[in-house]
């Protein structure tokens, strides 16, 4: 149980979290096999959750890390822009524990090159304080092996959204094939709250959290046995 609280307060003292939103993009490999778009490009979506308790106008950007010459990559929020365009000229209000799967689409066109790749950081801002932000990363390739990209894949897991939370919460993950994972919801003291396993590419885990206390929790996330991950609660009713 000790290691519990030492791991627990480790990791969270190097993890950054924002205030105010977080975001988490449908797929992170975004592949001709699995992400074709009726614009007859290779995409995905971006969840959008606003975790606080006011309105907020939030608004979009995109940072190209790598990508082949000759390609073209650009995204959609409110409206969909060019590929010149890296932050939204628009901004979109989301009330009180907000959240949006669907407006922020993001796109990769490989225009006939092959093989071709990009890697793009996606983020998402207040309006009124650009440092208060969320960020995730998409990796587009074309003309790779199917196995070759579902071997490559790594495991990724969202943060709490709604968070934070008085009745129920959900977390996204992805995992490879043979995964095997685990979370482990424990309050500060370490002590055992919720412990479940779950498997599968990808999926939704659901929290109902209207038995449990206020307070701060900590989700130990172990794929295969080793910690993967470590993602906050809270709880305020």
């Amino acid at each position: 149980m000790k290691n519990f609280i030492l791991i627990s307060t480790f990791f969270s003292s190097l993890t950054v979290y924002s205030q105010s939103i977080s975001v988490e993009a449908h797929e992170h490999y975004v592949n001709p096999n699995c992400c074709m778009t009726m614009l007859d490009d290779i995409g995905t979506e971006i969840t959008v959750s606003n975790l606080t308790n006011s309105t907020v106008d939030i608004k979009v950007s995109r940072e190209v890390i790598s990508s082949t010459p000759g390609t073209i990559n650009y995204f959609c929020w409110t409206a969909c822009y060019g590929s010149q365009t890296s932050v939204s000229p628009q901004s979109k209000s989301f009330a009180p524990q907000q959240v949006d799967s669907i407006s922020f689409q993001v796109h990769f066109d490989n225009l006939g090159l092959e093989p071709a790749t990009a890697s793009i950081r996606y983020c998402a801002f207040i309006e009124s304080d650009p440092s208060d932000s969320s960020c995730t990363i998409v990796n587009y390739s074309v003309n790779q092996t199917t196995s070759l990209t579902e071997n490559s894949i790594s495991s990724s897991f969202s943060d709490f959204h709604p968070n934070p939370s008085s009745t129920i919460s959900f977390l996204e993950y992805k995992l490879n094939y043979s995964d095997k994972a685990e979370i482990i919801l424990t309050d500060i003291l370490g002590n055992i709250i919720r412990n479940e396993n779950f498997f599968g590419k990808s999926g939704i885990l659901s929290f109902d959290l209207s038995d449990t206390k206020n307070g701060l929790y900590f989700a130990n996330i172990l794929v295969n046995g080793e910690l993967k991950s470590i993602k906050r609660l809270i709880i305020s009713k």
